[in-house]
Order: structure tokens, then C-alpha cells, then sequence
């Protein structure tokens, strides 16, 4: 499985970047939205990992694009804002799957990327 990693934080990125590569997965790590578009338009991607707020804007846009470029790709929003607290971006953008609030548990993001794993293992 092959993950897409978008955080503007180092060492946040780092920290999820071990997670998923702790796990046996391939990640492509990004930390700019066109960096992130780039690695969208080349790669097979199976989940998204993404942070909210990347610099003065969000990765919504992204996650929209991704419903074409990945269709069966899941994607695991994080953030640390304060927006959509009551997780309402599940609804107002359905591509969404998951969405965790900073500081997360890096359990939560385990399991979340080895549910992925195993949906697709399943499409595969």
C-alpha cells in the first residue's frame, strides 16, 4: 500500500511518516499542496493522510481532486483547528473518511491506516 503524506510541520511529518512506514507501507511525504498535487498525478495512492492547514490555506481542495485522481483512496484528514469541530467535514465533503483532531493518539493513526490497508487489500 502506498500512502500520500501532506504536513507542513517536520517533525509532525516525520512522526507520521515512521508510523506508516512502521507498518510496511510506502509513503510519499509532502509538505506544500503542489507538491502534494504532483505526487497525485504520478503515484498510485491507496490512503491519503492530510493536514487541514497547510501554510495560509486548507487541503480541501486536494481531497476533491483526489475523488478523480484516486477514486478508491481513503483519506484521513488531521487537524489541529478548530473548524468543522463538530467533524461535519465528513458530510460537506463526502471523499473524506476520517478525521482526527491534533494532538492525535498515533495509535488511532495506525489503526486507521491498517483498515486502509486491509479495504485495499480487499479493491486490489
Amino acid at each position: 500500500m502506498q500512502a500520500l503524506l501532506l504536513e507542513d510541520d517536520e517533525s509532525t511529518r516525520t512522526l507520521y511518516g515512521e508510523c506508516i512506514t512502521g507498518a510496511g507501507h510506502k509513503v510519499i511525504e509532502c509538505d506544500t499542496l503542489e507538491s502534494a498535487y504532483a505526487a497525485l498525478r504520478t503515484h498510485r495512492i491507496d490512503v491519503l493522510v492530510l493536514d487541514l492547514v497547510i501554510g495560509d490555506t486548507n487541503c480541501l481542495s486536494l481531497a476533491q481532486f483526489a475523488g478523480y485522481a484516486a477514486p478508491d483512496a481513503e483519506i484521513i484528514l488531521v487537524t489541529g483547528s478548530g473548524r468543522f469541530a463538530q467533524g461535519e467535514v465528513l458530510s460537506e465533503y463526502p471523499g473524506i473518511n476520517w478525521m482526527l483532531r491534533k494532538p492525535i493518539a498515533i495509535g488511532d493513526l495506525e489503526a486507521l491506516i491498517e483498515h486502509a490497508d486491509r479495504r485495499s487489500s480487499k479493491l486490489n
